[in-house]
């Protein structure tokens, strides 16, 4: 379904649904420009859930955003166009797939932590 490198990037770059859901409303026309209320709009969210969204989008290196100012798609090399492409054409055809994926990871961390507790001999 994803390439090595394109599921790596989505659940440590990504990381999240929501994540997910407004990179790819962005990226379907990545001329235009949005303001924040459009977004929230558009995907159903919050204010809270876009602030952190943003982040992340911009810390990828995803999107044009400062401040107040509109913010619109724009990944900062050809690498992370194409593996945003393969978590977009991916998402199109197996979207169950792709967020079993990118939740996968979390459920790991969770595991992790479980296991950290677990009383008795370890195997």
């Amino acid at each position: 379904m994803l390439s090595d490198d394109a599921l790596i990037f989505l659940q440590h770059s990504i990381k999240t649904v929501w994540t997910l859901e407004i990179l790819l409303i962005l990226r379907r026309d990545p001329n235009r420009t949005w303001s924040s209320e459009q977004i929230i709009r558009e995907s159903r969210s919050s204010t809270l859930i876009l602030q952190e969204v943003l982040a992340n989008l911009h810390q990828a290196g995803l999107i044009d955003a400062e401040g107040d100012h509109p913010i619109r798609y724009r990944s900062a090399t050809p690498t992370l166009e194409r593996l945003v492409g393969e978590i977009a054409s991916a998402q199109a055809r197996r979207p169950a797939a792709v967020t079993k994926a990118l939740l996968s990871v979390s459920s790991d961390k969770v595991q992790n932590f479980a296991d950290a507790f677990r009383v008795g001999k370890r195997t």
